[in-house]
């Protein structure tokens, strides 16, 4: 699969400043944008990406003193026209706009000539894309594009031909279209100029064409509303009053109406019997096995959940520093380095320097503070040990993008980001992390905190379908949720199975457990963590060492509380060791039911897990009549040098208990 160098958004910086317009009525019933202030922008088609040149954006300065209630139409520097920067003077046509929210309707009949070359633009644009890149052909088809959306005669028989080509199996380019048409009789002098044209556009993005694609669907769906205008009104005017021919106008109006709506939806929809055959397929090719991507070593996990599946939304929340960013992170490395497919990593809360210092954390066994700083406590340089660790993370790093989000990352940039990605590395796959969900920006400012969360959450779960990619989401814990998770004042507390934080305590949560598809929150095993932290010292001693040369290792609990189709398990918790300093999970088993019973005795179990981590090399030790082991100092914490080796895979977790 070939790595991309760069990936093209295909998006350019928001207008500063932009006030959004307001309606008025005006006389035939349909609703003019006005403007609140001179300066002010008018933006039409500005539902499908607010913030990109590519939605023909259709941004116009209402100068001062335009007029009442109109505006002078002035383009915007900057706006992507194809390659070509173009103004349109005032007075080529008056838009018409709906500012219900679904789509700006424009006035076609008084449409100036710029309307017509954006849209000979976009079209070419669109074919010289389908030409040029399977993958893009492919997406189209699943957005329902089809010929009539294309208004020049010659393309619809320009994408019969490709679309036959495709069928066929044949390759597509710029040579076999030409000879495949000239075959079939259909390359005129029309036809030759017309593919001339097609063929020196540059192609969209995948995140272009999905726009460009909107946009033709509201072209369609407004000249099919204005034919049927058109009927209307040469019906009335007509005078007939015979009830027939009311009631078979009628009807034929509602079947032309259901059939807009019908092609404005993006996708076709199709018979069960689509899915019930790729069933079988999947049955017959695959044999078995899990459905989602593997997040090996995290075996128990794995099996828990069948990997991250296509299509599904996960939801993480937790309490500060309960490691909710490096177990997604982890997640995240795990599958780019398993499946070597795009993973993107959003974050608002991190750097991409720091996050990368995690990585490296992981493989050397250095707190990342001091993989920042270039030195170890004592000053000696870590080049060489960090050499060691890049070599590790670069079989997984080409597939893994880390994203510095801001006010900026909407969703539907990001849809934007995935549709360019999977265009680039040349395939449908892609998984999207999110850290964490409440930061993401939404269209318009939303007071409320519920029904933001409400409105975010709604979407990815859309997204995860649309896209048919793994979403994932962390969520921090409100005030009562953090309560909940912190030490139980009363110790019969800590064998209370639902004395603990749920995924309904996530900060703004209403609908938020409804939406996903698996809900999962990591809460900290304060009994276990004591006990491990008893037995760790004690060993210690024992062994001549001292007891804070020991790491700080907390006992994490993994709740998943909702698993959508889950397979069966032996329980719906796992247990797992987390390394404070080194931002690292290691996991240990599943924890049942039965450890919660007052009478259960879970020392053995503590010893268990001891035994695991001092031989995978995560405890300091020495053996009798050695001296003691060198010790890696980690600002307070010290592990030995042989938990620095090793990769993602390189912890896998042996039976505890």
């Amino acid at each position: 699969m070939p790595v991309p160098r760069r990936i093209e958004t295909g998006f350019q910086q928001p207008v500063p400043g932009s006030v959004p317009p307001t309606a008025r009525t005006i006389g035939n019933g349909a609703s003019r944008l006005r403007p609140e202030a001179p300066g002010h922008i008018q933006t039409c088609y500005t539902k499908l990406w607010p913030h990109s040149a590519i939605t023909l954006a259709r941004l116009r300065v209402c100068s001062p003193g335009a007029g009442r209630g109109r505006a002078t139409p002035q383009r915007l520097p900057g706006v992507d026209r194809g390659g070509r920067q173009g103004r349109r003077e005032a007075g080529d046509g008056r838009r018409h706009a709906s500012v219900t929210g679904d789509e700006e309707i424009e006035d076609r009949g008084t449409a100036g000539l710029g309307d017509v070359m954006e849209y000979h633009r976009i079209e070419t644009a669109l074919l010289s894309g389908l030409i040029r890149d399977r993958q893009l052909y492919v997406l189209a088809l699943n957005q329902g594009f089809h010929a009539d959306q294309l208004s020049h005669s010659a393309g619809k028989r320009l994408l019969k031909a490709v679309a036959e080509l495709y069928g066929a199996g044949r390759p597509v380019d710029d040579l076999t279209v030409r000879a495949y048409l000239e075959d079939q009789g259909l390359y005129s002098e029309d036809m030759a100029r017309y593919l001339a044209t097609v063929l020196a556009q540059r192609p969209p993005t995948a995140g272009q064409l999905v726009a460009y694609l909107e946009i033709l669907r509201a072209r369609e769906s407004r000249e099919l509303l204005l034919r049927l205008h058109e009927e209307l009104g040469a019906f009335i005017h007509r005078g007939s009053d015979a009830h027939q021919d009311i009631v078979a106008f009628t009807t034929e109006a509602i079947r032309q109406l259901l059939d807009i709506q019908k092609r404005r939806l993006r996708r076709q929809v199709l018979p069960v019997a689509e899915a019930v055959s790729s069933l079988v397929d999947d049955a017959e090719r695959r044999g078995g096995g899990q459905l989602g991507y593997s997040i090996y070593p995290f075996e128990r996990l794995n099996a828990l959940l069948s990997g991250l599946r296509k299509g599904f939304y996960y939801g993480l929340a937790g309490a500060p520093r309960r490691g909710k960013t490096n177990f997604a992170l982890e997640l995240a490395t795990y599958v780019a380095a398993n499946h070597r497919v795009p993973v993107l990593y959003y974050t608002w809360e991190q750097t991409r320097r720091v996050l990368a210092a995690r990585l490296l954390a992981r493989e050397v066994g250095i707190n990342p503070t001091l993989i920042l700083s270039g030195a170890d406590a004592a000053g000696r340089s870590l080049a060489a040990r960090l050499r060691e660790a890049q070599t590790v993370v670069s079989a997984y790093a080409p597939f893994l993008f880390v994203v510095e989000a801001g006010r900026r990352e909407t969703l539907d940039r990001i849809r934007a980001h995935a549709y360019n990605l999977m265009q680039e590395f040349g395939t449908n796959e892609v998984v999207i992390f999110f850290d964490y969900l409440q930061k993401i920006p939404t269209r318009e400012y939303v007071d409320d905190p519920r029904a933001r969360t409400d409105s975010i959450s709604t979407e990815l779960a859309e997204m995860s379908l649309e896209l048919n990619c793994p979403i994932f989401a962390i969520s921090p814990l409100d005030k009562e949720g953090c309560r909940l998770d912190e030490k139980p004042a009363d110790e019969s507390q800590e064998t209370d199975l639902y004395h603990r934080p749920t995924m309904h305590h996530s900060m703004g949560s209403g609908d938020l457990e409804y939406d996903l598809d698996v809900a999962m929150v990591l809460a900290k095993d304060w009994k276990a963590t004591h006990d491990l932290h008893q037995l760790l010292e004690s060993k210690a001693r024992a062994e001549g060492l001292d007891p804070q040369a020991m790491p700080r290792v907390d006992i994490v609990n993994l709740f998943v509380d909702k698993n959508r189709d889950a397979p069966e398990a032996a329980s719906y918790i796992v247990q797992y060791a987390f390394f404070v300093t080194l931002n690292k999970f290691i996991e240990l088993d599943y924890k049942l039911e039965k450890e919660y019973r007052p009478d259960f005795h879970g020392f053995t179990k503590i010893q268990d897990i001891y035994g695991y981590l001092r031989q995978q090399g995560y405890i300091p030790t020495r053996e009798p009549g050695t001296p003691a082991p060198a010790l890696v100092s980690l600002g307070g914490v010290a592990v030995p040098r042989a938990a620095s080796g090793g990769g993602p895979g390189a912890a896998s977790a042996a039976s505890i208990g």
